[in-house]
């Protein structure tokens, strides 16, 4: 018999997968599984021996994941590479573009399925960004003014309910934005928080990403693997906020919402749409943008 240890391990791991959708390899659970890295022929033999647990096309799943979901999934991962590859440059402009005009940056990770390796053309690319204390509204605003000129150049791309725009498809998304003191450490320390934080991928700010999860000691109990404890936490450098800035944090605050709110009433009579973002908002919870205004 396999040991229930190991079972409800796979079980954890998978809920965690599950819930974004997607169904995984078996190569690459063994590398995403909580409590450590497991050989992959021994999880192999795990799967096949406890209930409730399939694999089918080479990939892992549960019964709580439908047909259509792992069909999806699996369309997905096929056609990642394709499709990564197609928008890498754009990726790598857009950061570079961000880093340059938003000096408050401290990191820009790469999220969503970009990151997880399920990314089709119709998705949107997501960052994670870490930035200066203060300063989250107005770098959500100026990485949204540089993403029009992506959303613009590549109109001609397809788009679902959550990408498509009145104007122009969204490409470029800010996913979460998480303020210095956010990190120090975060006050969410869950499962799902631990593997957005595993599975993002620092393309600029690298070094900072890293004492992040330094700061971060309780990864390990979900991602031993991450090894955060071995990380260094240091001191957080003091930021002088002037008045001015803190004036302009304020402006970029109504702006952005009101933004947020004409998108909104764009997307009142696309239900899917409207679900997918409280989806995503309850998820992101409590980082998530205007959250204390509902």
């Amino acid at each position: 018999m396999v040991e229930t240890t190991l079972a409800e391990r796979i079980f954890a791991t998978l809920a965690l997968i599950e819930r974004r959708g997607w169904c995984v390899e078996v190569e690459h659970l063994a590398q995403l599984m909580i409590g450590g890295v497991v050989g992959v022929e021994e999880l192999r033999t795990a799967i096949q021996q406890t209930p409730g647990l399939h694999l089918s096309d080479g990939r892992v799943y549960t019964d709580s994941l439908d047909s259509q979901t792992r069909c999806h999934s699996l369309k997905r991962q096929l056609c990642n590479r394709t499709h990564t590859d197609r928008y890498w440059a754009a990726v790598e402009e857009y950061v570079e573009r961000l880093v340059r005009r938003c000096t408050q940056v401290r990191c820009v990770a790469l999220a969503g399925s970009m990151a997880s390796g399920g990314f089709i053309e119709s998705d949107d690319i997501d960052f994670n960004l870490f930035v200066e204390d203060g300063t989250r509204y107005q770098t959500y605003l100026q990485a949204n003014l540089l993403a029009l000129d992506f959303s613009a150049r590549y109109g001609h791309r397809p788009t679902d309910s959550h990408t498509q725009r009145w104007v122009f498809p969204k490409l470029m998304s800010v996913n979460v934005i998480w303020t210095d003191d956010d990190t120090r450490p975060f006050v969410r320390q869950d499962g799902a928080m631990a593997l957005e934080l595993f599975l993002s991928q620092p393309l600029w700010g690298r070094e900072y990403f890293h004492n992040m999860l330094g700061c971060n000691s309780w990864l390990d109990d979900y991602f031993p693997q991450v090894r955060s404890q071995g990380l260094m936490c240091s001191d957080k450098q003091p930021v002088q906020q002037s008045r001015w800035s803190s004036l302009g944090e304020q402006f970029c605050r109504h702006a952005t919402y009101l933004g947020w709110q004409w998108v909104m009433w764009t997307r009142r009579h696309n239900p899917e749409a409207l679900a997918r973002v409280a989806q995503v908002r309850k998820y992101q919870s409590p980082y998530a943008l205007f959250e204390d205004r509902g």
